[in-house]
């Protein structure tokens, strides 16, 4: 009978670690996801001269009063 305590609490011991190392992994998921997909704190600057693949360039003066 004292065996079976003992692997009971041995079992339990475990089970609790387990329990442990599942909490921090999905921690390291839930950051790792955050890194991943999360808002980025990256800042756009534009050079002066630099074209622009997403954004329309202001026309200049004298194209504006050409038909498009």
């Amino acid at each position: 009978m004292e065996e079976l305590l003992a692997i009971i609490k041995q079992q339990a011991a475990v089970n609790q670690q387990l329990t442990n190392e599942l909490a921090l992994l999905r921690e390291q998921v839930a950051y790792l996801t955050q890194k991943l997909y999360g808002k980025s704190s990256e800042k756009v600057v534009y050079q002066p001269g630099q074209l622009s693949l997403f954004e329309e360039e202001p026309l200049l003066e004298e194209d504006a009063d050409l038909p498009r």
